[in-house]
């Protein structure tokens, strides 16, 4: 149980195995000038050879990495979402334990993870993992959401869902990472980047705010709730037409 007296480890079970490849359907639709978060993920390890994507999902990133002469191992704990993944692209796909992966030290010049860092708990713990299958001079590179840069224009419609949902999206980490800097000195890496970019999901109507609001980590909040949030969506387009909304991310690379 975590602090809050949430199972974690049992709602993410249960929330992938009922939407495998929510996440991806959401990210992959968002864009910031020419690119999505994976491709943003992505170019941050544009020269490794072996890449283990942890926490892979549906294998978005294994996909975007794909390249002559390169390996990418995705690597999740859920069999709904690798299923998912194999069907999507050759893979290799594991299932395995992100605090004990199942490869021996040095074996990666890269890892990625989108998402990962924000649900995998406890942090110090897979960093240190992280820092242990890592080639010396190897790279970690992560994204995850962030609560800025938005502007207070940008905040205004998030503002209204979550008033519709009494609550906001939560993670069983926090989501600007606090002493973040702090846990990578402590597993033996070093950061060298720490950026952020806003990417614009498109609200068109009622297909995409259901698409939207499924994809969000909406523990205990009551489906009528969530129903309201979808409903506010659909009556703006249909009020104002079609408008973004801005999904603020950050990257964080790190060297071993």
């Amino acid at each position: 149980m975590s602090e809050d007296g949430l199972d974690w480890p049992r709602y993410l079970a249960q929330f992938h195995a009922a939407r495998p490849g929510i996440i991806e359907a959401v990210l992959s639709r968002s864009f910031g000038g020419d690119h999505s978060p994976y491709r943003w993920l992505a170019r941050a390890v544009s020269d490794a050879g072996t890449v283990l994507d942890l926490a892979c999902g549906s294998g978005p990133m294994s996909r975007e990495l794909a390249a002559p002469g390169r390996t990418v191992i995705g690597i999740d704990v859920s069999p709904d979402e690798l299923r998912l993944a194999a069907e999507r692209g050759p893979g290799p796909w594991v299932r395995g334990d992100a605090l004990k992966l199942p490869f021996a030290d040095g074996s990666f010049d890269a890892v990625t993870s989108s998402m990962g860092l924000l649900v995998i708990r406890p942090l110090s713990q897979v960093l240190a993992e992280i820092t242990r299958v890592l080639k010396p001079g190897g790279v970690l590179a992560a994204i995850a959401p962030a609560l800025r840069p938005l502007s207070p224009r940008e905040m205004r419609v998030p503002a209204r869902i979550n008033a519709r949902l009494r609550g906001s999206p939560r993670f069983p980490g926090s989501v600007e990472l606090a002493g973040f800097t702090r846990s990578l000195e402590a597993a033996g890496l070093r950061r060298v980047e720490d950026a952020r970019e806003r990417y614009h999901y498109e609200i068109t109507g009622r297909e995409d705010a259901e698409l939207l609001l499924s994809a969000l980590y909406l523990p205990n909040t009551k489906p009528s709730r969530v129903e309201s949030a979808i409903d506010f969506l659909v009556h703006r387009v249909s009020k104002r037409g079609p408008f973004p909304i801005t999904i603020p991310m950050r990257r964080v690379v790190a060297i071993k």
